[in-house]
């Protein structure tokens, strides 16, 4: 049976040896993976943020029916959260032009 300490340093080694061997792939620098992550961006802005948007709103409309004394709160905080993901369209693509 190893003990602790070898088996922590084999981990280490094994990872050192691929950041050395492979550093395409250690450092996500392949050819795939900006467009893969393009378009999970483009998939979290474009249809689930506001589908979540949408819910929310509708959840804080029901409760406000329902005669729920904190349904007004909510119901800002869903609101400025629906603005902040609808303007993530434009927000995103300004910080990854930073970066």
């Amino acid at each position: 049976m190893l003990k602790k300490h070898t088996k922590t340093f084999l981990v280490l080694t094994f990872f050192a040896c691929f950041l050395c061997l492979m550093p395409e792939h250690s450092f996500a620098q392949s050819a795939g993976f900006d467009s893969k992550v393009n378009s999970l961006t483009n998939l979290i802005v474009g249809k689930i943020l506001p589908a979540v948007a949408v819910f929310g709103l509708i959840y804080a409309a029901i409760l406000a029916a329902a005669g729920d004394e904190s349904s007004k709160r909510r119901m800002v905080l869903v609101i400025i959260a629906s603005i902040v993901g609808i303007l993530a369209k434009f927000i995103v693509p300004m910080f990854q032009g930073v970066v």
